[in-house]
């Protein structure tokens, strides 16, 4: 499923791809995504639902007060959710949760960042393998390639990236990390561990480099 909203320009629509045993259908996107009208969202931003929990109230996708925002939003599983706080930038880049992706209020996300809650696949070999499987069976079949994915090998851990942090272009934040309040982390930096507030890091795997005044 692949939604895409445009605030103040069309209603919030969603659209499900035809699969076997489905017919194709067209929602409002308000079942999965909560977005403050004083948000503003210049482009269409794109929520991709592989298998969504369409019995319940649950949304996906919070976003607060006086937000801009032009990313990808990816929920693999019934499981997974993004909030975004107030007065945020988010630019052109990719959230993927199994877990949670929380980011504060007073946030700046440049273009190009992945951040990512999840391993996505086991450490195991024949894990992996069996993923590669079940995803040619689900193709073939007409049905979401990761239907019947087996994500009980997967480690995930929720990340969360405080008030007023500034991400810089390209970076990749992993999952079970906390960015710190106030921190920068430089251009395509790797984080793969906590950010201490009020820093800078950068590199891969990020490093501080410096302290800065709050």
């Amino acid at each position: 499923m692949i939604l895409k909203a445009m605030i103040g320009r069309i209603p919030f629509i969603s659209k499900l791809i035809k699969k076997k045993n489905q017919q194709q259908h067209i929602n409002y996107i308000n079942q999965f995504v909560d977005v403050d009208k004083t948000t503003i969202i210049d482009n269409p931003i794109n929520i991709r639902l592989d298998n969504p929990d369409t019995l319940s109230v649950k949304k996906y996708l919070r976003i607060g007060k006086d937000c801009i925002v032009h990313a990808s939003f990816i929920f693999e599983s019934k499981e997974g959710i993004v909030t975004i706080g107030n007065h945020s930038f988010i630019g052109s880049s990719t959230f993927i949760s199994r877990s949670s992706i929380t980011v504060g209020n007073n946030v700046t996300i440049a273009w190009g960042c992945t951040i990512y809650d999840h391993d996505s696949h086991s450490l195991n070999y024949l894990d992996r393998r069996k993923d590669i499987d079940d995803e040619l069976r689900d193709i073939r079949n007409g049905d979401n390639f990761i239907l019947h994915k087996d994500w009980s090998n997967v480690n995930s851990a929720p990340i969360t990236i405080c008030d007023d942090a500034w991400i810089g272009m390209n970076c990749i934040i992993l999952k079970g990390v906390t960015i710190g309040e106030g921190a920068i982390v430089g251009a395509g930096s790797v984080v793969t561990k906590d950010v201490p507030a009020w820093t800078v890091v950068a590199g891969n795997p990020a490093r501080v480099v410096k302290k800065i005044s709050k």
